[in-house]
């Protein structure tokens, strides 16, 4: 019996694309343990360490409590928030409400310096190392309103 070899090839090519494709989904469940790939038990506890992504959002001057977005959001003491501005107007992150009289006491992105969200792209983190409720603004546009939630 003769094999025509682009029959033999043809099979060749699809047992390598099947084999390719298997690696991935064996590994759903699994975490890299020096050289080896181990199974993860199910019950693992990812630590929260990761910075949650806040922006501010396109047009975020004319809105309320949509231009924070998300909002509100929760995270897990000592976790960090990240607001980037995406907006193109000059935007603060104050914790408090308008009026407040300790307004930005606890985390404050300011109207001046390196943390200013002064531009489209410029960030400002917080590292929350308290529970609690913390309601927060923009300085120039109080309507802009938002609140992180620390579990």
């Amino acid at each position: 019996m003769k094999i025509n070899p682009l029959f033999l090839v043809t099979g060749l090519v699809l047992v390598a694309a099947l084999v390719t494709l298997e690696v991935p989904i064996q590994h759903v469940n699994a975490q890299k343990v020096g050289d080896v790939i181990a199974p993860m038990p199910r019950n693992v506890i990812i630590p929260t360490t990761d910075k949650i992504l806040v922006s501010i959002v396109p047009g975020a001057t004319f809105l309320t409590d949509t231009a924070y977005n998300p909002n509100p959001i929760e995270v897990s003491v000592g976790q960090t928030v990240l607001w980037t501005n995406d907006d193109f107007s000059f935007h603060t992150v104050t914790t408090g409400e308008m009026g407040d009289t300790d307004a930005g006491r606890v985390f404050d992105s300011g109207l001046a310096g390196p943390t200013a969200l002064t531009s489209t792209g410029k960030t400002y983190e917080f590292t929350f190392e308290s529970a609690g409720e913390y309601p927060y603004y923009c300085i120039l546009h109080p309507g802009m309103v938002g609140k992180v939630i620390v579990i």
